[in-house]
């Protein structure tokens, strides 16, 4: 990849879910799933950072799990990519074996 033109959007930062699901009085609040999926089609890429191979914290998230559920329905690309501490671990136990 070209650092000079590689751009990364975190859903994280960019998503407000609390105010879609708990929007202020008198404000109308975007349809959350809707924002998350052209932003997600526009992309056309995705990244899952997982904390753990055995027991990772994201795929126990509903919202993550959707994300990669729509991934897969709009036929995006999808990486999954290891904490460094996890890929260690992933290292030195070598599963499978």
């Amino acid at each position: 990849l070209n650092p000079a033109k590689t751009f990364v959007w975190m859903c994280f930062f960019c998503n407000n879910q609390r105010r879609w699901l708990r929007p202020a009085p008198g404000i109308e609040s975007p349809d959350g799933i809707e924002v998350f999926g052209q932003n997600l089609t526009k992309i056309k890429r995705m990244l899952c950072v997982v904390d753990d191979f055995r027991d990772a914290l994201y795929f126990g998230r509903v919202w993550t799990v959707y994300e990669v559920f729509l991934a897969l329905m709009e036929n995006i690309d999808i990486a999954v990519t290891l904490l460094p501490d996890a890929c260690k671990r992933f290292c030195e136990e070598k599963p499978g074996r």
